[in-house]
């Protein structure tokens, strides 16, 4: 409400604000674990409860109401308790069965019995597969439903779970209630964003790492020779304010965490947790990707690259009047949809509902996603944060302190020019997910496309342009700018097929006109200042859908080279392939 930039859902979509409710159960509750009742070794036991059989129901689980022993400490995990033997005073497992009472025996587990990976062993009844419990867990009379044997106990409780925050309801049921958990997709999408958040609340550990490497290095200079030519710059001062920008840095990021009511549980990294290198690289993107697309000093890369789309979209997509093949399904309020795929942190999908049309950002990244989720609802101000997005890049500066130059985010507020009073008045939303599973079904549903620097993130490139051919309409548009520099190319257990423009051209062709195509020159998330830039000879186009029907279907290449399991963007409807089709 107020200033906040409220984003609507589209059809099958997620708003901003919400986005994340898919992969995360309700705080209020959350004490429930898997099928049994919360509680504690020492509890009373509940009414007895027959053992579910391994793929119980989830309308059958059991229940307890144990009084429960004082709050679990931070990081505490328990080992999986022995047959018949109590638990240690304070430790609480929800979902062991009546009232919490002490697991009698296996090997027949109840419903909601996760069979995690974690050090500490299997984790019976807690939420996703394996989980931690979560800290401050309170006892309470718990209802699970719990997943078949070996899958998830996933948190639908009706008594105390986590804190609840002050604008939660009372009804006590978990945002999984309408949702199929019997495969486990959910615990390991909650899994995965528990490590993205994880990973941007360790960005000061892993600055402070890296600094002291950096010192060990610099002070490994002994030669007396060497040491009289370092400026005198080169000093515990300059380290000591490297760690003054990173710990900024570090309150930023955080703030990306706590702000946000669905990750403010993942806050406190658990004590055998341990952040993966790529994760910790994606943080640092993150940063910089800041820099590209909510500074002011990212306005020239901008104007080059979102600035031709949106030229493009404004003459063959205009507002006001409209298009041979519109309809009612493409329209919201009369604003024609435009759909921008690997958003990032969103800027080009704002400055296209900016503009008037309803737009729609899609992005598969965590990490991005939850700094747009920042930027587009929690800013209340320009440049209310500074960041030091290259406090860790020595390499390529031209001056001493050049990596520690700061950059004020946003440039703008989004709600200024979204909100009106608090209320919305211009169609912005995002979706998250990987691009072809999100909209093989959407089929028309589009009048425009617009991809900067995406189609080179395919695996398979003629999945994307059968799926994009799908989803936009006889008449609309697809505006394309961005290099062929295939981001799985160097990874040696990835699918990756990497083509020329020359071969790429002719399967777009099959399904759009072209109406302008050149060669344009662009950057990408580039320090300004530094020594070193990197250029793309980009291709640029805009072309216009015809009539014919997006065919064809390719073996999936997004669940791994063993996955049998075919996508066909006709809605994932079976067809005989004919001798025209393509089968890669």
């Amino acid at each position: 409400a107020g200033s906040k930039t409220k984003t609507t859902e589209a059809d099958t979509s997620v708003g901003v604000a919400s986005w994340v409710r898919l992969y995360m159960g309700k705080k209020r509750g959350a004490g429930g674990g898997g099928g049994g009742g919360a509680g504690s070794a020492s509890g009373a036991p509940g009414p007895a409860a027959a053992a579910p059989a391994a793929k119980a129901p989830a309308q059958t689980p059991s229940q307890g109401a144990g009084k429960g022993q004082p709050p679990m400490q931070p990081g505490m995990m328990p080992q999986m308790p022995q047959p018949g033997v109590a638990l240690p005073t304070g430790y609480m497992l929800p979902g062991m069965g009546p009232g919490g009472a002490p697991w009698p025996g296996y090997p027949q587990p109840p419903a909601g019995y996760g069979d995690g990976t974690n050090p500490h062993g299997p984790l019976p009844g807690l939420g996703p597969a394996g989980a931690p419990v979560p800290p401050q867990l309170s006892a309470g009379k718990g209802l699970g439903t719990g997943g078949k044997d070996g899958g998830k106990g996933m948190p639908k409780g009706v008594g105390k779970g986590m804190p609840d925050d002050e604008d939660d309801d009372d009804d006590g049921e978990s945002e999984y209630d309408d949702e199929d958990d019997s495969e486990g997709g959910n615990s390991q999408d909650m899994q995965h964003y528990a490590d993205v958040c994880y990973s941007l609340m360790n960005y000061g550990t892993d600055a402070a790492s890296e600094i002291q490497w950096k010192e060990k290095e610099l002070k490994a200079t002994k030669d007396p020779h060497d040491r009289a030519l370092l400026m005198p710059v080169m000093t515990d001062a300059l380290l000591q304010d490297m760690r003054r920008c990173a710990k900024l840095n570090s309150e930023f990021l955080a703030m990306l965490v706590r702000s946000d009511e669905d990750a403010r549980r993942f806050a406190q990294i658990p004590a055998t947790h341990v952040v993966q290198e790529r994760n910790s690289i994606k943080v640092r993107t993150v940063l910089r990707q800041f820099v590209r697309d909510w500074a002011a000093e990212g306005a020239k890369e901008r104007e080059t690259q979102y600035g031709c789309l949106m030229d493009a979209l404004k003459r063959f997509v205009p507002l006001g009047k409209p298009t041979e093949g519109s309809h009612a399904s493409c329209c919201q309020g009369g604003r024609p949809r435009v759909l921008t795929p690997g958003s990032g942190l969103a800027r080009l999908p704002y400055e296209v509902a900016r503009l008037g049309y309803a737009a729609q950002g899609n992005e598969f990244s965590y990490h991005m996603l939850q700094g747009s989720k920042w930027v587009l609802n929690e800013t209340s101000r320009p440049n209310m944060c500074k960041i030091y997005p290259f406090v860790l890049s020595l390499e390529n500066r031209k001056g001493v302190r050049d990596h520690l130059r700061p950059v004020s985010i946003p440039d703008v507020c989004p709600s200024d020019d979204l909100c009106a009073e608090g209320e919305l008045v211009s169609e912005l939303s995002m979706c998250a997910g990987e691009f072809v599973e999100v909209y093989a079904g959407q089929e028309k549903a589009w009048d425009s496309v617009l991809t900067c620097f995406f189609l080179d993130t395919a695996k398979n490139v003629f999945l994307y342009i059968r799926t994009i051919a799908h989803i936009i309409r006889p008449g609309g548009l697809w505006a394309n700018i961005g290099p062929l520099l295939y981001h799985y190319a160097e990874q040696p257990d990835s699918i990756s097929i990497e083509l020329s423009w020359e071969e790429v051209r002719p399967a777009i062709e099959k399904y759009f006109d072209f109406k302008e195509e050149d060669v344009r020159e662009a950057y990408y998330t580039t320090n300004i200042s530094g020594m070193f830039h990197t250029r793309y000879r980009c291709k640029y186009f805009a072309a216009i859908r015809n009539d014919r029907t997006a065919e064809g279907k390719s073996h999936a290449v997004f669940g791994g080279a063993d996955k049998e399991a075919e996508v066909d963007v006709k809605a994932r409807r079976r067809a005989p392939m004919r001798d025209d089709e393509d089968d890669l």
